[in-house]
């Protein structure tokens, strides 16, 4: 089953630091956690953060993530609760837009890809090389209607992605059938 998942981070003394993470899977469940130990300072000391991704997270005030919300966790927690959420189905394929960026975060998430339980895939596939091996231009994609740099927002926009690629690679079929057939060789 394909797995589309975003995250907000911050890139900073050469690590990715998680600051929430959203995850959509085919059948419709949905994972969605913000990292309590993000480093609040940092972010919103990045102008880009701060005005994108800050404003989605829970907060108490303009300066404080709030630390008592449910979707506030460890990152040791939202590890066990992501590779839960992944174990709960067969097959995994996990999806992301520049899929390798977001497989390192996922990565950190655990320690290191040597340290990814059984039910984590060691590669994310990538929505924007796929895109571009169907010769489907992103900007052609829809627009995201719901708010951007909300990590569970951006994963649900991310399988309506896949569903318009996955039209594209039909169609692309069924014209080199027709091809095949010796209609257009």
């Amino acid at each position: 089953m394909r797995v589309f998942y975003s995250a907000q981070y911050l890139d900073y003394s050469n690590r990715l630091a998680l600051l929430s993470i959203g995850l959509v899977r085919e059948d419709g469940g949905t994972y969605y956690a913000v990292n309590r130990g993000l480093p609040a300072r940092h972010v919103l000391l990045d102008p880009s953060l701060r005005t994108a991704a800050w404003p989605h997270l829970p907060t108490r005030g303009d300066h404080l993530l709030d630390r008592s919300h449910p979707d506030v966790k460890v990152c040791s927690r939202i590890a066990a609760e992501v590779a839960d959420f992944l174990a709960a189905v067969p097959d995994v394929e996990l999806w992301s837009w520049r899929g390798a960026h977001a497989h390192v975060l996922l990565c950190q998430l655990f320690g290191t890809e040597l340290d990814l339980p059984d039910a984590v895939p060691d590669w994310t596939n990538d929505l924007r090389q796929e895109a571009h091996r169907l010769g489907v231009d992103p900007d052609e994609l829809p627009d995201q209607q719901t708010r951007r740099h909300h990590a569970l927002d951006d994963a649900r926009h991310l399988l309506i992605l896949a569903r318009c690629l996955d039209a594209a690679a039909v169609t692309d079929a069924a014209e080199l059938a027709g091809h095949a057939a010796g209609r257009g060789w």
